[in-house]
């Protein structure tokens, strides 16, 4: 199976391009984690899902994925870290069983996960992973799925994978099927935005986290309307302190005070910052390098040495 050669100072990959010219049965590719920079949620649907308006940004930072071919009649899937399940359960075996359902050929593949981006963070990872394993699955079989057909694969799996098929800054609304990309304008404004990530020691479950918007309703969901006038300020003055919000900040910071109290405390400091999906893992958006710098350190004083604590971008 294929191996990168090392990670620079940064923490991006460096690979032997020199594999990839010899061995064309193995795609590599990015598998980059998200956050919503608004999350409005309406409502339960006739479906059984949420209906929600919300702006969602890839990073800089991500996982990585290495997917071969290979001439067994089973999918296998490794992964260094030992919490990830790698049986049917997980959503690239899914997709690799969806995908071949799709093309209609009796197709297998290793998948090498090299996972970084924390479970239960609301940071989108197990649906990137996802969406990236269709692509990689379709490059190697020469592209018999269309970006269309990728997107409503995508979308069978789970509301958020459909926007790691092209990971540009977009609006979701519908469940998070339905994407709107940003106008080449808006989405420049973003992209290079410095973001730091911090996750407290545990994780929150997304179906609890629905339950508790349930409960709380009807107070915890928001019209839609007031959704859409918040993208069409931020769309007239690009200033992102018009997007910042989140249904289910409220709800899970009552549960789990670290996440409120720290939130707070950010934000007496002036620093943009918010809570990602359905938590646990929150960012904040420094505008230099002093609330950088302010906002780790009130981070690590916060939530200890071992916090999980990434500087990245949007892409």
């Amino acid at each position: 199976m294929a191996k990168c050669k090392n990670r620079n100072f940064h923490g991006t990959w460096q690979i032997d391009c020199s594999y990839w010219r010899r061995n064309m049965n193995s795609v590599s590719l990015d598998s980059p984690a998200k956050i919503n920079l608004m999350l409005s949620v309406h409502g339960p649907r006739e479906d059984g899902f949420h209906a929600l308006t919300s702006l969602v940004v890839a990073l800089s930072f991500g996982d990585r994925l290495v997917v071969t071919r290979n001439q067994l009649e089973q999918d296998r899937l490794q992964c260094q870290d030992t919490a990830v399940p790698t049986g049917e359960g997980n959503l690239i075996i899914r997709a690799a069983a969806a995908f071949r359902a799709h093309v209609g050929k009796d197709v297998f593949f290793d998948f090498e996960l090299d996972k970084r981006i924390p479970m239960g963070a609301g940071l989108g990872g197990g649906s990137s992973n996802a969406a990236v394993a269709l692509t990689a699955m379709n490059q190697l079989l020469g592209l018999p799925l269309k970006r269309e057909r990728l997107l409503i694969l995508a979308a069978s799996l789970g509301s958020d994978c459909p926007f790691f098929i092209d990971s540009v800054p977009t609006v979701m609304s519908g469940r998070g099927e339905v994407l709107e990309p940003l106008s080449t304008e808006l989405a420049s404004s973003l992209r290079g935005q410095r973001v730091l990530l911090f996750k407290p020691d545990f994780g929150v479950n997304t179906a609890w986290a629905y339950r508790q918007l349930i409960e709380a309703s009807p107070t915890a969901y928001e019209p839609e309307a007031l959704a859409h006038a918040r993208l069409e300020r931020f769309a007239s003055t690009e200033a992102m302190e018009h997007l910042l919000m989140n249904s289910f900040e409220a709800p899970i910071g009552a549960k789990y005070l670290a996440i409120q109290c720290l939130l707070e405390e950010l934000r007496e400091r002036g620093i943009r910052c918010l809570m990602s999906g359905s938590g646990s893992c929150c960012f904040a958006l420094p505008k230099d390098d002093s609330e950088m710098s302010t906002a780790q350190s009130i981070c690590q004083n916060a939530l200890g040495s071992g916090v999980f604590l990434i500087e990245t971008s949007i892409r």
